[in-house]
């Protein structure tokens, strides 16, 4: 997706809030969450569903562009695989491909029923600032221009910013800038700006760009509820971002507390993407076909060319063609100061290479792929963990320790599969907590390697401990119902759990379709899956889909 074509179409996935006024027969939550600076997520980019939008992966691993999937990259048939464990005396509800949901989850948790996605919507506004403490002060204020939430428009030029507040822009009509800051804003751009150019409160800017107004916001009011632009080749956030605040070409002197005064240089980026796999039509690319460890993650862009009909498995999935820029996905990756992925599997020393099925060995050699692409976490709670059995387990804790990679979810014990990997970044601390809602028999006991269950039992004490000593706590759990574009209503209730217990971000996987997303709380989200990332599953376009998050916090 080129950064100067916002006219580019996106698959939306369902965003809503829960608030019990847009909500039907939802109950609104108490909104007290631990005021840590770390937790203002300032800025929230979709980094692009990979087929139809930015080809990341999907440009890397697909076959040739208008060739029929080769036998070698398509997942096996259904019925290939049943999460261990997982049947019994009760009733199961089972997925397309014969993976099986206990009907009990861990601790007596309602079982994943398969439902659509949430309903529609936007990340809700944040009220004005008001009453803040601390004594204003005059200060540089960015002025950031923000589109809505939705936009694709990821730029806009000097000379289009200052046309638009003239009011001589074709592209834009509609244009609000803060009541306080016009004056500054002009002065700034050495320009009068128009009277038809609206002043408003910052809820009433948020309000206008949904419905399709350019705004003008302080930097320190930019949340999830806008897309703030860059202007020209600067950014103030996401990987791109500019470090130096005089680099901004929008600034003013503005009266502002100390704790509103917004700092580039202090923000991080987090890069979130879905399931990999070292396994079958990944290793084949890469080792038979001899293309290398890095090959997977050297996605670029590609242009949806069309569709055909139909791969093996009956589906009509999307032809396309290489455009270039080749290294976007490792770049962005590399960019950012936390990147993290589900390893759906493990690597052992003796393992065995799967051309087929859903039994999954990875050779420990692929992991270096991980770290060239600047992977800084992988989960290794999910339903293929124990695939290679105890040894598996042990084999890539240790891969991955040895390599430097942070991991969570699978240990030699129970106590082991439970502890956080830890990261501090700008003096945040932050927590990752990895566990598997799928396959009980492959779970950690006292006694036993395995993974850390998402049971309410364990998990809840374990995010509470954790929001002890971090900052803020992600949770990236293996759960819900495979090739659904939504969560179940159980998820739903246990991201509220988690997140009333401490956590403040939720990355789900093993649908291996991109689902809903919601804000659970305020500022806090909750991902339900963010589909394949490095996977070979080529036979349906929604499997050849990917969500890359880019989140910047301040």
């Amino acid at each position: 997706m080129s950064q100067r074509d916002p006219g580019l179409p996106v698959r939306r996935q369902a965003i809503q809030t829960r608030d019990g006024r847009r909500v039907a027969g939802e109950t609104g939550f108490a909104r007290s969450w631990r005021p840590d600076l770390s937790r203002a997520v300032v800025m929230l980019l979709l980094g692009g569903v990979l087929a139809g939008t930015a080809g990341f992966v999907v440009g890397s691993l697909g076959p040739d562009p208008g060739a029929l999937p080769s036998p070698s990259l398509i997942a096996g048939q259904p019925g290939g695989s049943t999460a261990p464990g997982a049947g019994g005396s009760t009733q199961p509800s089972a997925s397309s491909n014969g993976n099986v949901l206990p009907s009990l989850p861990p601790s007596g948790e309602p079982s994943a029923e398969p439902s659509g996605p949430p309903a529609s919507g936007e990340p809700s506004p944040t009220a004005s600032p008001s009453d803040t403490p601390g004594a204003a002060r005059d200060v540089t204020m960015p002025i950031v221009p923000v589109v809505g939430f939705w936009s694709t428009r990821t730029i806009i030029s000097t000379d289009d910013l200052t046309a638009a507040l003239r009011g001589t822009s074709e592209r834009f009509r509609d244009v609000i800038v803060g009541a306080a800051d016009r004056e500054a804003v002009g002065a700034a751009l050495g320009i009068e700006i128009a009277a038809s150019v609206r002043s408003g409160t910052v809820a009433e800017i948020r309000s206008a760009v949904r419905e399709g107004a350019l705004g003008l916001l302080r930097a320190a009011d930019v949340t999830p509820a806008v897309r703030a632009l860059g202007i020209d080749d600067r950014h103030l956030f996401g990987i791109r971002r500019t470090r130096d605040l005089a680099r901004w070409p929008l600034l003013v002197t503005v009266a502002e507390p100390p704790d509103r005064v917004f700092d580039p240089a202090t923000s991080w980026t987090l890069a979130a993407a879905g399931d990999v796999l070292l396994d079958r039509g990944v290793a084949r690319q890469v080792t038979i076909l001899k293309k290398g460890v890095d090959f997977p993650f050297d996605g670029g862009r590609v242009e949806i060319t069309g569709s055909r009909c139909c791969s093996a498995r009956g589906f009509e999935f999307p032809t396309y063609r290489r455009t270039g820029d080749k290294g976007a996905v490792r770049d962005l990756m590399k960019g950012a100061d936390l990147a993290m992925i589900n390893l759906e599997g493990p690597v052992d020393d003796d393992f065995r290479y799967h051309d087929s099925g859903t039994v999954f060995h990875g050779d420990p050699k692929l992991l270096a792929g991980l770290k060239n692409a600047g992977i800084d976490y992988a989960s290794l709670a999910n339903n293929h963990m124990g695939d290679a059995g105890p040894d598996g387990v042990l084999e890539t804790v240790r891969g991955l320790d040895d390599l430097g990679v942070g991991n969570s979810g699978a240990g030699k014990d129970l106590d082991a599969a439970k502890q956080p990997a830890s990261y501090e970044i700008n003096g945040v601390r932050i927590g990752v907590i990895g566990c598997d809602w799928i396959a009980p028999g492959y779970w950690a006991r006292s006694n036993r390697v395995g993974t850390d269950p998402c049971s309410a039992k364990t998990l809840v004490p374990t995010i509470r401990a954790a929001a002890q000593v971090h900052d803020l706590v992600i949770v990236y759990p293996h759960w819900g119902i495979e090739y659904q574009p939504g969560p179940s209503a159980a998820q739903r209730r246990a991201a509220s759990s988690w997140m009333k217990a401490g956590a403040d971000l939720i990355l789900g996987n093993h649908p291996h379709w991109v689902q809903g997303f919601e804000e659970v709380q305020e500022g806090k989200f909750a991902f339900y899956a963010l589909g394949n990332f490095v996977f070979d599953q080529m036979w349906q376009e929604n499997t050849m889909e990917g969500l890359i998050l880019e989140l910047t916090y301040s």
